[in-house]
């Protein structure tokens, strides 16, 4: 946690969705046991990390994966993201880095 803003990083990549609430889930569970999910919107960046011999995995099911392991923990509901960024990458190992954070709106411009 860096304020408002969850950095997480998960060893692992798939697009089982189960797969991914059990390793964040228990991420929780032992780490931030007070952490509760917040309303309103949020912004998340998924970065696929794979190597030269990595499974090909489509990135909207790792985003899809990533935002229904993420509710209820980070956000009540997927809903809430309203800017989301998803990049595949070439890494040391297979892996899946994500960023959540509040969505901060510039103000309005005065006319």
């Amino acid at each position: 946690m860096a304020g408002d803003s969850l950095h997480l990083r998960v060893d692992a990549l798939t697009t089982r969705t189960r797969r991914f609430k059990v390793l964040i889930g228990e991420f929780f569970r032992t780490e931030f046991k007070r952490a509760r999910p917040k309303w309103g919107p949020y912004e998340v960046a998924i970065t696929i990390e794979r190597t030269g011999n990595s499974p090909v995995h489509d990135v909207d099911n790792v985003a899809k994966a990533v935002l229904d392991a993420l509710s209820g923990v980070v956000f009540h509901d997927d809903s809430q993201v309203e800017k989301l960024t998803v990049e595949k990458v070439e890494g040391e190992r297979a892996r899946v880095r994500v960023k959540a954070r509040p969505l901060v709106r510039a103000e309005p411009e005065a006319a």
